[in-house]
C-alpha cells in the first residue's frame, strides 16, 4: 500500500508546482514528502520524524543480510584461486 502511494504521489508531482519543487525532477522522495506534509504544518514534519526513524529499522536487515551475503562470496571466490 505504502509503494502504491509513493507513486501516487511521484505520478501527480509534475501537475502540482510545489511537489514538483520539491521532488526535483525525480531524485528527492523526501523533498516530495515535505512537499505534501507541507500545508498540515507541525503534525506534517512530525509525520516526517516518524517516516525518517522508521526508514533505518526497515532497512537494517535487508543491508545486514546483504552484508553476510558479501562476506561468504569473498570467502568462497579467494579459497578458489588458491
Amino acid at each position: 500500500m505504502w509503494h502504491m502511494l509513493g507513486a501516487a504521489f511521484a505520478c501527480a508531482a509534475p501537475g502540482i508546482d510545489s511537489w514538483q519543487a520539491g521532488f526535483e525532477e525525480g531524485s528527492n522522495v523526501g523533498g516530495l514528502l515535505a512537499a505534501v506534509l507541507a500545508p498540515s504544518g507541525g503534525f506534517g514534519n512530525f509525520l516526517l520524524v516518524l517516516i525518517a526513524l522508521s526508514t533505518s529499522c526497515a532497512c537494517a536487515p535487508t543491508m545486514y543480510t546483504f552484508g553476510v551475503s558479501c562476506n561468504l562470496l569473498t570467502g568462497w571466490l579467494s579459497y578458489s584461486r588458491v
